[in-house]
């Protein structure tokens, strides 16, 4: 599998290089890492889409894709995810690889060229960012924000998140909130834009077989020109839960979304997130999984029941899909099946079909570059960088012993419920 080369090259910069032959394409994003604040998670939201709508030299989208076109139809994407308590901002280009242009030029540089382009020299009017691109960049950022609440599943795993985390960073949407949105001016914009350029930490990274000498050069002229601070990037870690918070909304839905938070003592930088997620799978992340297989499949509780952990936060959340006179029991089957495992009882086969499980998904995950750019970033946080080789060797170390006795960390903290209104259940 591919591994990472890292170099500093300005403050709070860092330059990524992975060398991957396997593709005909090549890929660079920049990722802007700035703490989770409520004041400023919705400005930093808009920002990546604002930054890839269009630039000072290519001012529109026809001019935009044109030079994207003529790079042998390179595309530009930009996205913003929330990794633990902080707000990633990523844009990224990816193009063919030199090795495969028709007269055997390199246009890897061109690449980069045009992403810092976008990034350093954005259309800026009389500091503010042209009124027509910021309105159509608002706009999608609010019908964004509004899907997320029509599809209730996503939508009742983030109301489970604020209400557990509710005096924590965490517990801020990735988006900010709707009226933050609709509050932001294009001269706010502006200021964004300048914070995020001078104040974040930055990782760079670059993926093909394309020589990342230029590349660095460039980038390193740019960031160098700048008087750079770099903010403290951090988690809070909560590692127990004393009281169980219940919070319960109605909407007009068919289906209850269940969802219930439990806090960890395993989180970055700790060194047993591999055998927590481990732990977590056998609970509730794959098919052979406890809840699969008792909750669902057995007692016909729920329509879905799934677990994920979330390793920088150190919690985990499981989330089902039940009738509405199935809710308690699903609630005290979940309970049964960790108390289940915390006395040991797990079976060889479950630990061998979540490890394969588990495997199976690092391993497939690099079979793209995008895959493989953000198995990276998803671990710039982390205490170190592991290639997917090494995760899968970690994996397959751990014991039944470690498996219970992480399990047993596993506190419950938060029941959401999102149930059917009464005039719902009427119908």
């Amino acid at each position: 599998m591919s591994s990472i080369v890292r170099k500093s090259i300005a403050n709070g910069v860092s330059f990524n290089s992975v060398n991957e032959e396997r593709f005909k394409t090549a890929k660079i994003s920049v990722t802007m890492f700035v703490p989770l604040e409520k004041s400023t998670a919705a400005g930093y939201a808009l920002l990546p889409s604002l930054l890839a709508y269009s630039c000072k030299k290519y001012p529109d989208a026809i001019s935009l894709n044109r030079v994207l076109s003529n790079c042998y139809g390179a595309g530009i994407g930009a996205y913003c995810r929330k990794m633990g308590e902080c707000l990633a901002m990523t844009l990224t280009i990816s193009g063919i690889d030199d090795r495969y242009t028709m007269q055997g030029e390199k246009i890897s540089p061109e690449l980069v060229d045009l992403l810092c382009e976008v990034i350093f020299n954005p259309k800026i009017e009389n500091k503010a960012f042209a009124e027509e691109d910021f309105n159509q960049c608002k706009r999608q950022l609010i019908e964004a924000i509004d899907a997320e609440y029509n599809e209730k599943r996503i939508y009742a795993i983030s109301q489970l998140t604020s209400a557990m985390c509710e005096n924590e960073a965490y517990g801020i949407k990735r988006y900010g909130s709707r009226e933050d949105v609709e509050s932001l001016t294009a001269a706010d914009m502006y200021e964004y834009w300048q914070n995020a350029l001078k104040n974040s930490r930055v990782e760079v990274m670059m993926l093909g077989s394309s020589n990342p000498d230029m590349a660095q050069k460039i980038i390193t002229e740019r960031f160098s020109q700048l008087q750079r601070n770099v903010p403290e990037i951090k988690t809070e870690i909560i590692k127990d839960s004393t009281d169980v918070k219940s919070v319960t909304e109605t909407s007009d839905i068919a289906q209850a979304k269940l969802v219930m938070g439990f806090r960890t003592a395993s989180a970055e930088p700790e060194d047993d997130t591999v055998p927590m997620s481990l732990t977590v799978a056998i609970l509730g992340g794959t098919p052979s999984s406890k809840f699969f297989l008792n909750v669902r499949e057995k007692l016909s509780l729920c329509y879905y029941c799934a677990a994920r952990f979330d390793k920088l936060k150190g919690i985990v959340i499981v989330d089902s899909g039940v009738e509405k006179e199935n809710i308690q029991r699903t609630i005290e089957e979940i309970k049964n099946q960790l108390a289940d495992m915390q006395k040991g009882n797990i079976t060889d086969f479950e630990i061998s079909s979540a490890k394969l499980a588990l495997v199976n998904n690092l391993k497939s995950s690099q079979d793209t570059l995008s895959g493989t750019e953000a198995w990276y970033i998803g671990q710039m946080l982390d205490s170190k960088l592991s290639t997917v080789d090494e995760v899968v060797n970690a994996l397959n170390s751990v014991t039944k012993e470690t498996i219970v006795k992480l399990a047993n960390t596993i506190k419950l903290d938060t029941i959401y419920l999102l149930q059917p209104n009464s005039s719902k259940e009427a119908e």
